[in-house]
């Protein structure tokens, strides 16, 4: 795991920007069909019954076994029993999503050691406690922590199981070294404005054609694809986790208005904006 922490420098290389964490009780309604998210699921069942469906199959979600599922990829729910289901939404920041699905393609599973197990145990009775106190809308610190340290875990062990040259591509972004990376800040800045190639090509010091080459080969899309798969990514998350209407967040995310939005996004995510919000949060 040294690869996770510049030589040069020191500086950390991953961090994980937590969405949700719950600890709850599901059943049959653990259904939710055509899931598709920009964001990464850990899950940790008490017990065997669910499972997720993918194109090609049915995906047990074990139970006592830790499941990551990474974003992007779609899915089903399947339920057949009463469990509970402790889970996180997260965010691994800097990892572009074309990355993503070029070495995380499916879901992964692990049987946790003891210390992980113990740690997952402990957050699922921290969760079901401030659930109990009708204190769900709030996280403490401490909490906020917990969650952390439970993720980080499970990504130790998903990254040790990695190849290092898959390691190396997946940190090499995150580094802050690779030449196009204040592209990719200048980006996340500007959302909501046009984005022209020539001003990412002048932030990173290249011409225009040489520019668009090193993105492509660097990040596996063209800076116009990653552009708007950035907004479709922070769109989604404002669906969710927003009262913000589907027009204010189009307008707000650099769409020109709401159809546009809405083509883009059910091309993107596979659910009309307002389908991808009912289908809610599992």
């Amino acid at each position: 795991m040294a690869a996770l922490l510049d030589p040069l420098t020191g500086d950390d290389l991953l961090h994980v920007r937590v969405l949700q964490a719950e600890c709850i009780s599901i059943d049959s309604g653990w259904n939710a069909r055509d899931v598709r998210s920009a964001y990464w699921r850990f899950y940790v069942n008490s017990r065997d019954g669910a499972s997720v469906l993918l194109a090609d199959g049915a995906y047990p979600l074990r139970g006592g076994w830790v499941h990551l599922i990474p974003a992007w990829v779609p899915f089903s729910c399947r339920n057949g029993e009463r469990l509970t289901h402790l889970y996180a939404h997260f965010d691994p920041v800097g990892v572009p999503g074309a990355l993503v699905r070029e070495l995380f393609p499916r879901p992964l599973s692990f049987k946790p050691d003891a210390a992980l197990a113990e740690a997952a145990q402990r957050l699922a009775s921290a969760l079901a406690e401030r659930s109990a106190l009708a204190e769900r809308t709030q996280s403490t610190p401490a909490l906020l922590c917990q969650v952390k340290a439970v993720l980080y875990q499970a990504l130790a062990v998903t990254f040790a199981s990695l190849p290092a040259d898959r390691v190396t591509r997946c940190f090499g972004l995150a580094s802050g070294r690779d030449p196009v990376v204040p592209a990719l800040r200048y980006i996340e800045d500007h959302l909501v404005e046009p984005i022209a190639n020539a001003a990412l090509a002048r932030v990173c010091a290249m011409g225009v054609d040489h520019f668009i080459r090193r993105f492509r080969a660097h990040v596996g899309q063209t800076p116009a694809q990653y552009v708007l798969e950035r907004r479709v990514a922070q769109a989604a998350q404002r669906l969710l986790y927003s009262s913000e209407s589907i027009e204010t967040i189009a307008e707000s995310g650099g769409f020109p208005d709401r159809f546009y939005f809405t083509r883009v996004f059910t091309r993107r995510m596979g659910l009309a904006p307002a389908a991808y919000r009912r289908n809610g949060r599992v």
